[in-house]
């Protein structure tokens, strides 16, 4: 793909200043994911940039292939805007997490908010992403935030979609017990 160099900076680029950047939302105190900074320094985070086929294949192959690679614990995987509204990507991401839940995997979805996707037909829109990550360690560190007033301004629906969400799922399709 013509941009896939540029699309992965853009993501690099997004998690350096947008991500691991205290925010105002959380007056300064927080980055909207406090421990991306050392996951980053650790080299523990990559991307997988999407250039065609299903992308319902993409994701799987990509969450899947984490198990090879134990060192990364957090995955990018960035789509155009539109890949967003297809047909069955979220139901299929719910699908996947009950698969690979138990293989210490989880998939969320979200925008790479403030970036302007470079895929062709955008509209300056931000890239679609899904985030792969460890489980136990995205467990162990919502753990940690909820005894700081990290999630104080949160809204209880989101906080119930994005936390109870995953704790309920690890819980019901997790090995672990201790999860």
């Amino acid at each position: 793909m013509l941009f896939r160099d540029e699309i992965e900076t853009d993501i690099i680029n997004w998690i350096r200043e947008f991500i691991v950047v205290p925010n105002e939302f959380y007056d300064g105190k927080f980055a909207p994911c406090p421990y991306a900074q050392a996951a980053m320094s650790a080299r523990a985070v990559d991307v997988a940039v999407w250039e065609a086929g299903d992308p319902r294949l993409f994701i799987r192959e990509k969450a899947s292939t984490m198990r090879q690679a134990p060192k990364i614990q957090t995955r990018v995987i960035v789509f155009p805007p539109r890949i967003q509204w297809s047909l069955g990507v979220s139901e299929y991401i719910d699908t996947l997490n009950t698969e690979l839940i138990a293989e210490d995997l989880f998939l969320n979805t979200g925008v790479a908010k403030t970036t302007k996707s470079l895929y062709p037909g955008s509209g300056n829109k931000p890239y679609f992403i899904v985030v792969v990550n460890s489980l136990n360690a995205v467990l162990r560190g919502a753990k940690s935030l909820q005894k700081t007033n990290f999630y104080d301004k949160w809204p209880a629906s989101h906080l119930k979609i994005v936390v109870e969400r995953r704790a309920n799922l690890a819980a019901r399709y997790g090995k672990s017990k201790d999860i």
